[in-house]
């Protein structure tokens, strides 16, 4: 019996089948999928991306599947409809949808063992007590918080360029060199363009920028990844205050931006441990039990 696992978030969607033992049998990542499915758009986009999976893996034939999901709550209408739809995709025996924040303290924790701080698109510290209740930090997303994560780092570079234009300096810091290099112009219907356009994917994509320009010489890049490290920090110090001091270990791809920021969350008095979880390969494994 195969098992598909799917891991989803705002910047892309990373799967993973297995074989009845566990063993991997394929992997990789299709476009981004979230718990955001409030509208008929936001349905139809889940399916084009559930379709596009389903052509990367049909040749496997999975069984059954669990599928961590950002942006979602396990047992609301969003992850019923999902739930349903990935089992008449995929044609499944069993299917079940959670949330990617359950699915990550499941890769890691048994309930009530430790706090999960995640940084990847956005950020969030997540906990689950003995009795299975959810106790968290942050996780309010883009628009209200969200700091140290892949968005609000390559918003706050974004922050920093388009000040500089604003204030006719020269952009010759690297941070701005390679900011405006990506986005193609310094003129701002194309910056604008950028931005707008689509969704949070262009602006998480400047995370990897600033981590470069920071190795280039950039006191704004340096300067931003190390606030993102004691924002992360933070977030679980918040979390501990709720739960007690329990182990924390970290997961999402912010944290590979750059060493500085988990150099400056262990500044700010952050004792973590660093995942090598695959969560696409855990969902799959997890699937099968």
């Amino acid at each position: 019996m195969n098992a598909l696992g799917i891991d989803a978030g705002g910047s892309s969607t990373k799967w993973a089948v297995v074989d009845g033992a566990g063993g991997t049998l394929a992997a990789g990542r299709v476009a981004p999928l979230t718990g955001h499915l409030y509208s008929t758009d936001s349905r139809a986009n889940a399916q084009i991306v559930l379709e596009q999976l389903r052509v990367n893996v049909a040749s496997f034939a999975p069984h059954v599947a669990l599928a961590g999901v950002t942006g979602l709550t396990r047992g609301s209408g969003q992850a019923a409809w999902l739930e349903e739809t990935i089992a008449q995709t995929f044609r499944l025996e069993r299917c079940a949808v959670i949330g990617d924040m359950d699915l990550a303290y499941r890769a890691h924790f048994q309930p009530g063992e430790g706090i999960v701080l995640y940084a990847g698109t956005g950020s969030i510290a997540y906990h689950v007590t003995q009795r299975l209740e959810v106790k968290r930090a942050g996780g309010r997303g883009y628009l209200i918080d969200d700091a140290g994560g892949g968005y609000w780092i390559g918003q706050q570079a974004l922050r920093f360029v388009v000040r500089q234009i604003d204030a006719g300096l020269p952009t010759a810091d690297p941070l701005s060199s390679a900011v405006l290099q990506q986005i193609g112009s310094s003129d701002w219907d194309v910056i604008r363009a950028y931005v707008y356009a689509s969704d949070r994917s262009p602006i998480s994509s400047l995370a990897p920028l600033v981590g470069l320009a920071a190795q280039q010489g950039s006191a704004e890049a340096r300067h931003i990844l190390e606030s993102a490290g004691r924002e992360l920090a933070d977030l679980a110090q918040r979390l501990q205050a709720q739960v007690g001091a329990l182990p924390v270990t970290t997961v999402g791809g912010a944290w590979r931006v750059s060493k500085l920021i988990a150099d400056a969350a262990r500044a700010s008095g952050l004792v973590f441990t660093p995942s090598s979880v695959d969560m696409a390969l855990a969902a799959a494994r997890l699937a099968l039990t």
